[in-house]
């Protein structure tokens, strides 16, 4: 059995040159437990979905156009057949490069709950 070892990182089909530790979490409703005098019941509450990599940076990459990424459809491609895209994606935090090792770029999107296409 095969088990997820790579993801294929896009956005609006333009896809990234990742390191391996891109990380998804899906999103979708968190259930916070209600605590009554005789029952316990929980409360929903909706979380957006995000995805964090790394991105190795040369002169082809396109660093702006990251940096101004909204309202874009994002995907995690597993090496396992499945893939989980995020809509209405937008860059959450600012860019950090760093230098050596690829020139990283950490790079963190959210946005709607994850799907699976």
């Amino acid at each position: 059995m095969q088990y997820l070892g790579r993801a294929t990182i896009a956005y609006d089909g333009n896809t990234l040159d990742t390191q391996r530790s891109a990380k998804i979490t899906l999103g979708g409703y968190a259930r916070k437990p209600v605590q009554g005098s005789n029952s316990v019941g929980y409360a929903e509450e909706m979380v957006p979905a995000t995805l964090e990599c790394e991105v190795n940076v040369s002169k082809d990459t396109p660093v702006e156009a990251i940096r101004n990424i909204t309202n874009a459809t994002i995907t995690f491609r597993a090496d396992i057949g499945t893939t989980w895209m995020i809509r209405e994606a937008f860059l959450e935090d600012v860019l950090e490069l760093s230098e050596g090792e690829g020139g990283k770029m950490k790079v963190k999107f959210t946005g709607a709950p994850a799907e699976p296409v």
